[in-house]
């Protein structure tokens, strides 16, 4: 009977420890699929870190460029030979003779820059904004939110975005997507003196993909 009851205990406890190694294995592939997980979440965010210095410093030269003026609080570009002007007719949406050249210009920068970025980083997107931008009257008679500022301002931009597509400046085709916005009498960035408003300007925004 004794011998009985000590086979009993040993099946009993050999069937314990063959659960319990069961139990640390399971425990242990759990353990280490969710270590692997947390070390590709760090890897990956440490290649996106790198690759987002890499691009700061491949704007730089757009940055220092004489032809524009970046206004770093926004990361918006102004073109500086088109600041303090007002390259459309009073309260129209067509841009001036004398200033189709420079406008053509711009967009020629930006279609150069645009090309080098793409080849450098061949898995990044960008989002380009052309803004149109207005000054107020000298007694501020429109509204921040008027609705005439907005519209106006909007088809300013979309007749920038135009004239670059009139001379084949055509920015898609190096992975970019265009959005055409109108601030009017808004927005960040405005200069102090109102009449430096008159003006059109852009930011560039990138975005970073990663496979899963």
């Amino acid at each position: 009977m004794k011998k009985k009851n000590g086979d009993i205990f040993w099946m009993s406890f050999s069937d314990l420890m063959t659960s319990l190694f069961f139990v640390v294995l399971v425990l242990y592939v759990l353990t280490y699929v969710m270590l692997k997980k947390e070390q590709n979440k760090l890897e990956i965010e440490n290649e996106k870190l790198i690759q987002i210095l890499q691009l700061e410093k491949q704007f730089k030269p757009l940055q220092n460029d004489e032809d524009f003026i970046y206004l770093p609080n926004c990361k918006k570009y102004i073109s500086r030979e088109l600041s303090e002007i007002e390259i459309f007719e009073p309260n129209e949406i067509t841009i001036k003779e004398q200033y189709k050249t420079s406008t053509i210009k711009v967009g020629q920068k930006l279609e150069s820059l645009l090309k080098d970025l793409n080849k450098a980083n061949s898995n990044f997107s960008y989002l380009i904004i052309i803004e149109g931008n207005m000054a107020n009257s000298w007694d501020r008679k429109f509204n921040e939110n008027s609705s005439y500022g907005y519209t106006t301002s909007y088809k300013r931009a979309l007749a920038v975005y135009n004239l670059w597509d009139e001379n084949n400046i055509d920015l898609r085709k190096y992975n970019s997507e265009i959005l055409i916005s109108g601030s009017g009498f808004n927005g960040l960035c405005r200069d102090e003196i109102e009449e430096n408003n008159k003006r059109f300007s852009i930011q560039i925004v990138p975005k970073i993909e990663y496979a899963n």
